[in-house]
This record gives structure tokens, C-alpha cells and sequence, in this order.
């Protein structure tokens, strides 16, 4: 007797899970349009009620468009400091919330880079090493962009245990003009160091990282990740665990690949 399959039944239009989706797109649109909405009927009833000429209403139209343009503005530089932030912490729910949202409605490369690594290093916090790879690849990033995106991709080489090529550049040079945060660039020259094997250069940039408050969560606890091992080639075992505890303390709730170091790993190659 053959057992007929069951297509799967649609979850019901009231579930939480079915609205959720729903109300986060309402929520954004709301957010984004509601005050221009609302500024454009205020404006318009104000035109239509007003004792004025019209000269008087034109004055009112370009008012109104400057609202419109500081309104932009402002929700710009709110977006900006979202992933400014997300990028800082390694918050890795909100650093694909951004992706998502923002490379959907995106076409430009240049509009969609910042994307696409905040995505690179989102993977990099799960321990999804190709998917960075892949992730990197699709662009070219702006000077800004270029630290974080090498220490995200030598993280992923060095977590795959791909191997050095004789013509790889050393690190990444700072940008002339180019506001480039140097913590970046440090971690950036540790992983490379310590890809190619020269532990001493990597422990001393290792520590510049760790050391700078400003560098960020997400960049300390991948800088404390390295030195871990560092310390485990040297036979420290306590320094070895005190970075792996300050890597999982400074690692977000979606951060699997820093929460869940562990046992010391070996060298690339080893």
C-alpha cells in the first residue's frame, strides 16, 4: 500500500510566524514615509487654507521640500550609524537584517558594498569560511572598506587552512587620504603575519588590537581568537584561555565562531 505524501499546510494568516514578515515591512515602510506623508498633508491643507497669493504657496512648496530633504538626510545618516555599529560590535542578527534589507532595493556596486561585507563578516562571526569567501569576491570596496574587508577574508583563508601564495600581499597598506581605522589595519597585518607563520609580528599587532578600546568588539575578540592560539604554540595555556574568554565575552549572541573556540586549534598548516 503506498502512502499518498502530504503537501505541507500553509501556516494560518493569524500565526506569528506568518504576520511576522508582514508587520517588519509595514514597520518599515511606515517608518520611512509616514512623517513625509503626514508633512505633505499638513503642507497641502496649510496651502489650501491660507490667505496667500501664489507666490506665497510657492514659498510653502519649497519649504516643504526642504523637509523632504533633511528628512532623507537624517534617515541616511541614521542607516550609516546602524551599520557603523553592527560592523563595530559584530552584531550578526543585525548585520544581516541590514544586508538584506539594503541589497534588495540596491543596484549600484558601489551602494552595495558596505552590504555585502557587513554580510561577509556576519559569516565570518557564524563560521560560515567559504560563504566569506564568496562574499568578498562579488566586490570591490571602497578605501574605507578595504581593512575590514582583507581581515574578514585572511580570517576565512586561515580557518579553511588554504595556502600562502608566494605572490599575496603582506597586509594592506593605509589609503592616502582614505579614513582607514588603523585597528583594522593592524589586524589585517597580525593575520597575515600569522598565515604565514611569523608568530612574533602577529602577537605585536595582535596586541595593538586588543589593546585599542576603539577598535571594536567584533575586531578585539577575533584579535584575542589569534593570540590564543599564539599562546598555545608558546605553551601558555592560562594566557591561551584568558583570550578565548575575552573572545566569547565580547562576541554578540549569534557569534558562534568566537563563542565556541573551545579546544586551542592548530596553526594553518599544522
Amino acid at each position: 500500500m503506498v502512502a499518498l505524501k502530504r503537501e505541507p499546510e500553509a501556516a494560518p494568516v493569524g500565526e506569528p510566524g506568518a504576520d511576522r514578515e508582514f508587520l517588519e515591512r509595514a514597520w518599515r515602510s511606515l517608518s520611512r514615509w509616514a512623517v513625509p506623508v503626514m508633512m505633505a498633508g499638513a503642507y497641502t491643507l496649510l496651502a489650501i487654507t491660507s490667505d496667500t497669493d501664489t507666490t506665497g504657496k510657492a514659498w510653502m512648496a519649497v519649504g516643504f521640500l526642504f523637509v523632504l530633504v533633511v528628512w532623507f538626510l537624517f534617515r541616511a545618516l541614521t542607516e550609516t550609524a546602524a551599520l557603523s555599529r553592527a560592523l563595530a560590535v559584530g552584531d550578526v542578527a543585525r548585520l544581516f537584517e541590514l544586508a538584506d534589507r539594503h541589497l534588495a532595493r540596491k543596484r549600484r556596486p558601489a551602494d552595495r558594498a558596505p552590504f555585502v561585507i557587513a554580510r561577509a563578516l556576519g559569516f565570518l562571526l557564524r563560521g560560515q569560511f567559504a560563504d566569506v569567501l564568496a562574499a568578498v569576491s562579488e566586490v570591490r570596496p571602497a578605501p574605507e572598506l578595504v581593512p575590514l574587508a582583507e581581515a574578514v577574508r585572511l580570517a576565512a583563508l586561515i580557518e579553511l587552512g588554504t595556502p600562502v601564495e608566494p605572490s599575496e600581499q603582506a597586509a594592506v597598506a593605509p589609503v592616502q587620504g582614505a579614513r582607514q581605522p588603523a585597528a583594522l589595519i593592524w589586524l589585517g597585518a597580525a593575520l597575515a603575519a600569522f598565515r604565514g607563520g611569523e608568530l612574533e609580528p602577529a602577537a605585536q599587532q595582535l596586541a595593538r588590537v586588543i589593546d585599542d578600546v576603539r577598535a571594536g568588539g567584533a575586531a578585539r575578540a577575533i584579535a584575542h581568537v589569534y593570540a590564543a592560539r599564539i599562546a598555545d604554540t608558546r605553551g601558555d595555556a592560562a594566557a591561551a584561555a584568558r583570550h578565548r574568554d575575552a573572545a566569547a565575552a565580547l562576541a554578540s549572541p549569534g557569534a558562534s565562531w568566537l563563542r565556541d573556540q573551545g579546544a586551542a586549534a592548530g596553526l594553518p598548516g599544522s
